[in-house]
C-alpha cells in the first residue's frame, strides 16, 4: 500500500526532504496554495544494507536507489550556483500580454512603449485591443510588468502581465543524481525548448527529483508528456504533468506533498496513517492506494 501525504510545514522547508518517490497528487478542497500548485517532494527512500551471507541479494532496483544515495558532497559555491542557476532560468519567462490598448494602436506604439526593452516579437491585434510581446531577454518580463501594468496610455489604463501557456511541464520522479545536462537531454528531443531547470536542495544542491521544461509549442509539450510519462529510467518510472505558468512562484517549486510506500501492514485507511503521523507533523490530506506503483 502507498499513500499521498499533504503537510504544513513551510514550503522552502528543507526538513521534509525525507525520502520519498512521486505520485501524482488528486484535487481536494482542503489543499494550501502550495499543494495546489506542486503536486509533489521528492526523495529516496534509504534501504538498509544485507549483511554478508543473506540468502537474498538486493535487487537491481535497491542497487540504483543506492547509487541515488551515492552522492558527492557539494562546495557551497556549488551549491549557489546550482540554485542561482535555477533562479535565473524560473525567471527566464520571456513573453507578456498587454491589454486593454487603444483600439487605434499601432506596432510601432508598442515598440516606442517598450523602448527600453529588447524586443523579439511583437504582434498587436487591434481587435481586441492586446499585444503579444516576446523579449530577448526573460529577466525583463518582470521589470516591464512592474513598469507598465496599470499604466495610462492615451488614456487607457493597460494591462500588462505574463502570458498564460499551455506548454508548461513538470517531470518528477527523476534520480537525485540527475544533472542539468542529463535533464536537458531527456527533455529536448521533442522540441525547442523555452526554459529547462531542474529544482535543487538548498542544503545539498542535489536534485530534488522534479523539474520544468517549458516548450516553445504546446504540441511538443503534448509529445513529450505522452513519451515520458511512465517511462523507465533505472530504477524509477517517470511522472508527467501539466502546470500553469501564472501559478508557479519560486517559493512554491518546493512542494510540500509527500509520498509514503511501504506502509506497514496495520495502517488500512488513511484515518491510519494520519493518526500515526499526527505526533510529527499533522498531515491536512491523506489518501491511500492499494496496489504496486505500477498499477496507479
Amino acid at each position: 500500500m502507498a499513500a499521498v501525504v499533504s503537510v504544513s510545514t513551510a514550503a522552502g522547508d528543507e526538513s521534509t526532504d525525507t525520502g520519498l518517490s512521486f505520485v501524482p497528487r488528486p484535487r481536494h478542497d482542503n489543499y494550501d496554495l502550495a499543494t495546489e500548485h506542486e503536486s509533489w517532494m521528492s526523495a529516496d527512500r534509504r534501504f538498509p544494507e544485507l549483511e554478508s551471507g543473506e540468502e537474498n541479494p538486493p535487487s537491481d532496483r535497491e542497487c540504483q536507489r543506492r547509487v541515488d544515495e551515492d552522492l558527492t558532497s557539494l562546495s557551497p559555491e556549488e551549491i549557489e550556483s546550482r540554485l542561482d542557476r535555477t533562479r535565473r532560468e524560473f525567471y527566464n519567462r520571456r513573453k507578456i500580454i498587454i491589454k486593454n490598448l487603444p483600439s487605434d494602436v499601432s506596432n510601432q506604439e508598442v515598440h516606442e512603449l517598450l523602448g527600453n526593452y529588447d524586443l523579439k516579437y511583437c504582434f498587436v491585434d487591434k481587435y481586441k485591443g492586446t499585444a503579444f510581446v516576446t523579449l530577448l531577454n526573460g529577466e525583463q518580463a518582470q521589470c516591464a510588468i512592474k513598469d507598465f501594468h496599470q499604466h495610462a496610455l492615451r488614456d487607457r489604463e493597460i494591462s500588462v502581465q505574463l502570458q498564460p501557456t499551455d506548454a508548461l511541464l513538470c517531470i518528477a520522479n527523476l534520480p537525485r543524481a540527475f544533472t542539468q545536462q542529463q535533464f536537458e537531454e531527456l527533455v529536448r528531443p521533442f522540441g525547442n525548448l523555452e526554459r529547462c531547470f531542474l529544482v535543487y536542495s538548498a542544503a545539498t544542491g542535489h536534485s530534488k527529483g522534479y523539474g520544468f521544461v517549458e516548450y516553445m509549442k504546446k504540441d511538443s509539450a503534448a509529445r513529450a508528456k505522452s513519451e515520458l510519462l511512465g517511462k523507465q529510467l533505472g530504477s524509477r518510472m517517470l511522472y508527467v504533468h501539466w502546470t500553469e505558468v501564472g501559478s508557479l512562484t519560486y517559493p512554491l517549486l518546493h512542494s510540500r506533498c509527500l509520498c509514503v510506500d511501504r506502509l506497514p501492514p496495520n495502517l488500512l485507511t488513511a484515518q491510519d496513517l494520519r493518526n500515526a503521523l499526527a505526533d510529527t507533523h499533522a498531515p491536512i490530506f491523506c489518501q491511500g492506494f492499494l496496489g504496486s506503483w505500477q498499477r496507479l
